[in-house]
C-alpha cells in the first residue's frame, strides 16, 4: 500500500518518507528538522496512515493552531482521491469551540463546568440527540471542522460527542496538543476506546510543545482576583465570603514581606497551609480542596468569572509537580505558578506510544528537544533534512556592532539601528518585515526613522485582536508596504507570507527576556538536571533563539522564493547562538548591509527566480 498522493518526490522528503518508515516498523521516535517547502505532512502521514490501517493502529495528528489543521485535512483528501483507500478521519477542536449553544461564549472553565451538569442532568437536547446518518457521513468524508460543527448543528445534535463517538472507529483523529500532553488524555482516550500503545502520534511544529505543556500548569492570581470574587460571592454565600477576604489578608502579610516592585519564590505547601488555617479557624471548618470545590459550586451557580478564576487558581497551585511558584510585589501583587518540567507530561507518553513523530522547521537543536521532552534515546532518532530552497535564492546577513543587548541600550543605539532598517528599506522593492524583541524596543527605533518615506509603515499593536492582525497582513500583501512586528508574537510565527510576498525579513535582535525569577528557576532547574552549559542554553538562549529562527523563516515560504533574512545583532556570530542555527545556514557578518542587498536583489531581477 502506498498513500503518497504525488508522483515527484522533493529533495528531502524522500528521505524523510524513509525514516518515518522505518521508525514506525521499528515502533521508535522520529525528531525530525525538516525545514519548510520539504512537504512535511504529507511525508508523515502518508505512511503513517499506510502503517496504521495495516496494523491497527490509530493515528493522532496534533497541531497548535486550527489553521494547521486545514493543511492535514486537505492532505488526507489528496490521499484518500489519490489511493481511493478507504479510511475514517476526524478533525477535533476543544468541546467549547465546537459547542452551537451560546453558553460557549462564557469563560472557559464555566462552560466546562456547565457542560458537565447539563450532560449529567440531561439537559443539553444537543447531547442527548443521536442521529447515525450524520455519524455515517463524517465516516465516509474527510471534513474539515467547520463542516463537521456545521453539518452536526443542522441535524441538533452535539458535534464534540458525534466527533468523539467517530474517534472510536476512525484510522486517524487530527487535534490539539492538549487532547495528548494534558490531564485531558486520562478521559479523553478512554472514551474512544484508545490506549497509547496504539497511536502513532504525529506532532507537528513541536517547537511549541516544552512551551505549551508549561502552559497547561500554570496561572496567576493578583490581589485584585480576590477582591472581585469576594465582592461576587458576598451575597451568594458569607462563610466563603469571609475566607476570601482572609485570604486577601494573606496577600497583605505578603506585600508587607517583600519590597515593592521585587519578588520572591513561595513554597507550595506555605500557602496551602496558610489557607487551611484560616478554613479551620470558623466554626464550620472545611478543607482546601473542599474550599475551591464549594468556590467552583458557587460560580456555577451564579455564573460569576472571578469566583471560578480564584477556583481554578488553587486548584492548580495544589499540584505536586516541580514548579516556579513567585509571589510579585508591583502594583498589582500577585501569586504565579508555572510547571518547570514539560517531560511531566510528555516522557510517559513518549515512552510508551507505538511512535511519535515530531517535526517542525525550527527543531533545533534537536538535541535541546529531546532531553527537555524527556525521550528516551535507545528509541528516539534525530534527523536534520536538507532544504529544498536553491542556496543562491536566500541571502542571511549579520549585522556588525548593532545589538539588543540591555548594556549596550540608549538613544545612539536606537538611533543606528533605525538608520540601518532605513537604508536596507530603500534598497528592496517589495515588502517587507520587521520583527523586534519587543513592543517597546520597536516603539524606540520606530520614533527614529526617517520622517518621509514612501512605504506604509504598518505596525503590530500589543492589544490587536485576530481580526486587526489579519487585516494587516492583507495590507501588507496589497500595498508592498513594511510591516513591523514583535519576534514570538503571531505575525512572526502563526502567518505563512505565501507567494514570496516578503523581500526581506529583518529580525533585530536576540529576543532575550529580562531575567525574571521565573527566568532564574527554569534554568536553575536545568542546571540541576542538565548542568550548567545547558542549563542555560535550554532554559534561556534556546527558546529565544527558536523564537528569532521562526520570525526570520517568514520570508522563503517555498522552493521557488527568493528573499533577504538580516540578522541585526552581533550575537548571532557567536556561540551559543550559532548552535542553534540549521545547517543550510550560510551566514555573512558584515557592516555592509544595504550594500549586498541590493546586489542580491539586482542579480535575481537580471537573472530572474531559478
Amino acid at each position: 500500500m502506498d498513500l503518497f498522493p504525488f508522483p515527484k518526490i522533493r529533495n528531502g522528503q524522500r528521505e524523510f518518507l524513509s525514516d518515518v518508515r522505518c521508525v514506525l516498523s521499528e515502533g521508535k521516535n522520529l525528531i525530525a528538522h525538516a525545514p519548510t517547502g520539504i512537504g512535511k505532512t504529507v511525508a508523515v502521514l502518508a505512511p503513517s496512515l499506510e502503517y496504521a490501517l495495516q496494523e491497527e493502529k490509530t493515528v493522532i495528528f496534533l497541531t497548535p493552531k486550527q489553521s494547521q489543521h486545514k493543511i492535514a485535512i486537505e492532505t488526507l483528501k489528496l490521499i484518500k482521491d489519490y489511493s481511493k483507500v478507504d479510511f475514517c478521519a476526524v478533525d477535533i477542536i476543544s468541546k467549547q469551540n465546537m459547542c452551537p449553544r451560546s453558553v460557549s461564549k462564557e469563560h472557559f472553565a464555566f462552560f466546562n463546568e456547565f457542560c458537565k451538569i447539563e450532560q449529567k442532568t440531561k439537559s443539553c437536547s444537543y447531547f442527548r440527540r443521536h442521529d447515525p446518518d450524520i455519524a455515517n457521513k463524517i465516516i465516509e468524508n474527510v471534513l474539515h471542522v467547520e463542516e463537521l460543527c456545521d453539518l452536526c448543528s443542522k441535524g441538533g445534535v452535539c458535534p464534540h460527542r458525534t466527533a468523539l463517538d467517530v474517534g472510536e472507529s476512525a484510522d486517524i483523529i487530527i487535534c490539539d496538543y492538549n487532547y495528548i500532553f494534558s490531564k485531558i488524555s486520562e478521559t479523553i482516550l478512554p472514551r474512544i476506546g484508545k490506549s497509547l500503545e496504539n497511536l502513532v502520534i504525529i506532532v507537528d511544529e513541536a517547537h511549541n510543545l516544552p512551551d505549551r505543556i508549561r502552559s497547561q500548569l500554570s496561572d496567576i492570581l493578583t490581589l485584585n482576583d480576590i477582591v472581585d470574587a469576594s465582592s461576587e460571592i458576598r451575597n451568594l454565600d458569607r462563610i466563603l465570603y469571609r475566607h476570601l477576604t482572609d485570604i486577601g489578608r494573606l496577600f497583605d502579610t505578603l506585600i508587607k514581606k517583600v519590597p515593592k516592585n521585587s519578588e520572591t519564590n513561595i513554597d507550595r505547601s506555605s500557602i496551602i497551609n496558610e489557607i487551611e488555617k484560616i478554613l479551620k479557624s470558623r466554626l464550620d471548618p472545611i478543607g482546601y480542596e473542599e474550599f475551591v470545590d464549594d468556590l467552583r459550586a458557587s460560580s456555577i451557580k451564579s455564573q460569576a468569572r472571578n469566583i471560578m478564576d480564584v477556583a481554578e487558581f488553587f486548584d492548580g497551585w495544589a499540584t505536586k509537580e516541580m514548579c516556579s511558584r513567585i509571589f510579585k510585589n508591583d502594583n498589582f501583587p500577585n501569586l504565579s505558578y508555572k510547571l518547570l518540567d514539560p517531560s511531566a507530561l510528555s516522557e510517559e507518553i513518549l515512552s510508551n506510544a507505538s511512535s511519535v513523530i515530531m517535526m517542525s522547521g525550527t527543531l533545533y537543536p534537536m538535541e535541546m528537544y529531546a532531553e527537555v521532552l524527556g525521550a528516551d534515546p535507545r528509541r528516539t532518532l534525530l534527523r536534520e533534512y536538507k532544504s529544498p530552497f536553491p542556496q543562491k535564492n536566500r541571502l542571511i546577513l549579520v549585522t556588525e556592532e548593532l545589538t539588543t543587548r540591555y548594556a549596550e541600550r540608549g538613544k545612539s543605539m536606537y538611533g543606528r539601528i533605525a538608520d540601518k532598517i532605513s537604508e536596507i528599506l530603500k534598497r528592496v522593492n517589495g515588502s517587507a518585515a520587521v520583527f523586534f524583541p519587543s513592543y517597546a524596543f520597536m516603539q524606540s527605533v520606530i520614533s527614529r526613522l526617517p520622517a518621509k518615506t514612501k512605504r506604509q509603515i504598518l505596525i503590530e499593536q500589543r492589544d490587536m485582536n485576530k481580526e486587526q492582525k489579519n487585516g494587516l497582513y492583507s495590507l501588507l500583501k496589497s500595498s508592498g508596504g513594511v510591516l513591523f512586528g514583535v519576534q514570538a508574537g503571531s505575525l512572526s510565527e502563526g502567518f505563512d507570507y505565501e507567494n514570496n510576498i516578503l523581500e526581506v525579513v529583518i529580525v533585530v535582535g536576540v529576543p532575550l527576556g529580562p531575567p525574571t525569577l521565573d527566568v532564574k528557576n527554569l534554568m536553575g532547574y536545568y542546571v540541576n538536571k542538565f548542568g550548567r552549559e545547558k542549563g542555560k542554553c535550554y532554559g534561556y538562549v534556546y527558546p529565544a533563539m527558536n523564537r528569532a529562527l521562526q520570525a526570520a523563516g517568514r520570508g522563503i515560504r517555498s522552493e521557488k522564493d527568493i528573499g533577504i533574512i538580516v540578522l541585526m545583532d552581533y550575537r548571532f556570530q557567536f556561540r551559543p547562538y550559532t548552535d542553534c542555527f540549521p545547517k543550510d545556514y550560510n551566514v555573512k557578518l558584515t557592516d555592509e548591509v544595504e550594500k549586498l542587498c541590493s546586489e542580491f536583489m539586482q542579480f535575481h531581477l537580471i537573472h530572474g527566480k531559478n
